[in-house]
């Protein structure tokens, strides 16, 4: 068996750049002596109860980072290592992988974390299929207790990015959540990370306290309150006025506050890929012509350099430029309108109407003016685009419960674990983002479990050729993330857009 400890695990996961990071320590309008208190102004919250067993979302996983540990972790620069695991080896064809347990680590009720507790929460995730991240475990079969304080994982399929999944699964205590189930688990969750849940109000804030106990570093703040705040103007003035320690900012605010002496921008390129989704098996999208139309009638570069401020980078592919998968040589998308127009004339297009979802506020700054921008490029060529913006919460139900998006709709993918494999088994494995169901692709994702090295990103790059062949989704661009920040705050953006609290201090703490 091939042994990787930390230094082995690097070229696993060099993987790197961010999204919606938000950390650090700062005592938003307290004591600054005994008490340490940060405040995040969240974007969004859970959509599902805040428990990581069903939940997978990004503002789900900034509770859990505090609260929960995970067998492995990203650093802040998107270098893999060990957490509860302190190394892990796997077999000649990555089917299994074991992982070895710390000893040291205790759970906030005192119990020891077990390996049978690592094996419980994967099976529990594999047994809860309706949940966020059974999404992205595909290829997890089981998990059992192995000698010498192990977990031995099985897959159904080779897997050589396994370490980079398991960076995102929290372990839960399995006498606790057994005993009270997902609902009253999320109301009084108990992890082993350095801070100890309090209380959530939900639609206000979630907030967690130090953790006197915590098995690694000592924890530097006192109590971390995530408050959601989906207007980005309300977060700006958040951070000016001090109610706020740090929060993410839209990229057309941060010129207006870059010689702020009450703000700090730290800003950094995400990890995710902002794009266009398709219901393409209903209406006049069924057509293939029509998507390319819509695809090449698209101004990318208008988009970035006016709305964006010149703050993303133009992307034709799926995954961002330091995510497992991307391909530096793949070809950047076409703007063509003539071409377009002609394609619509060939498919006969006569005006139907085609709904443009997306959401006014959270996970995609100035989402709107991006939406209107797109609606107005594709009027241009004929097209009758009925824009239909509802709040994050609602859409992201469309997108990720329902799956009813009725025409195109407009989506982010950043994934936590800095690895393709999760974006394109749900854009192309039959999953939320995958409307046209095709065999062709959903082979192709699984082919790239198979491989590791330039071959995977081969495969990737044959995904995405069909992709842009007929049209199905349509990257845009990779934004940055600028954040605003309380000078007097020792915190940086992370690689993996993670908000991690347990290595922050505040002025000269």
């Amino acid at each position: 068996m091939r042994s990787i400890t930390r230094s082995a695990a690097t070229g696993l996961a060099v993987l790197a750049v961010s999204a919606l990071a938000l950390s650090g320590c700062a005592p938003a309008g307290t004591d600054s002596g005994s008490t340490r208190t940060l405040v995040v102004g969240a974007v969004t919250e859970p959509t599902h109860v805040p428990d990581p067993i069903v939940d997978g979302s990004l503002a789900g996983y900034n509770y859990y980072f505090a609260a929960f540990d995970q067998l492995a972790r990203f650093d802040a620069d998107g270098v893999i290592g060990p957490l509860l695991a302190t190394k892990w080896e796997h077999n000649a064809d990555f089917t299994e992988w074991t992982f070895t347990i710390r000893d040291d680590a205790k759970f906030h009720n005192g119990d020891p974390v077990q390996p049978s507790d690592v094996a419980f929460t994967y099976n529990q995730i594999k047994a809860t299929p309706t949940g966020d991240p059974a999404s992205y475990m595909e290829m997890f079969a089981s998990a059992a207790t192995g000698p010498d304080n192990t977990v031995v994982f099985t897959l159904n399929a080779p897997f050589s990015a396994w370490p980079t999944i398991v960076t995102g699964v929290s372990i839960v205590p399995e006498s606790v959540y057994t005993a009270l189930g997902s609902e009253g688990f999320a109301a009084a969750p108990v992890g082993s990370g350095p801070y100890v849940f309090d209380h959530y109000t939900r639609g206000v804030e979630y907030v967690v306290k130090r953790n006197p106990d915590y098995w690694g570093p000592a924890p530097t703040l006192d109590t971390v309150t995530f408050k959601t705040v989906a207007d980005a103007d309300a977060r700006l003035n958040g951070v000016q006025s001090g109610s706020l320690d740090v929060a993410l900012i839209a990229p057309n605010q941060v010129s207006a506050v870059a010689d702020s002496k009450s703000v700090r921008i730290e800003s950094m390129p995400s990890n995710g890929v902002t794009f266009l989704g398709m219901n393409s098996s209903t209406g006049p999208l069924a057509d293939q012509r029509v998507r390319e139309a819509i695809a090449l009638a698209i101004d990318r570069e208008a988009i970035v350099k006016s709305l964006l401020a010149g703050r993303a980078t133009v992307d034709n592919q799926l995954v961002a430029a330091n995510v497992g998968g991307f391909d530096p040589s793949y070809p950047g998308p076409v703007h063509d309108p003539a071409k377009a127009r002609q394609l619509l004339a060939d498919a006969g297009y006569s005006g139907q109407p085609i709904p443009f979802q997306y959401a006014t506020n959270g996970r995609i700054p100035l989402s709107s003016e991006i939406a209107q921008a797109i609606q107005a490029d594709l009027t241009k060529v004929g097209l009758n685009i009925t824009l239909q913006g509802t709040d994050q919460g609602s859409f992201s139900q469309t997108i990720y419960g329902t799956k009813t998006a009725t025409g195109i709709y407009l989506n982010t993918y950043a994934p936590s674990t800095m690895d393709g494999d999760a974006p394109i088994a749900s854009m192309f494995g039959g999953q939320q983002n995958d409307y046209a169901m095709l065999p062709e692709t959903a082979e192709l994702v699984a082919k790239t479990r198979t491989v590791s090295g330039q071959d995977r990103i081969d495969v990737y790059r044959e995904l995405f050729t069909v992709n842009d062949s007929k049209a199905l989704l349509i990257g845009l661009y990779t934004p940055d993330t600028s954040y605003a920040v309380d000078p007097e705050l020792t915190w940086k953006p992370r690689a993996d857009g993670m908000i991690t609290v347990d290595d922050t201090t505040f002025g000269k703490d």
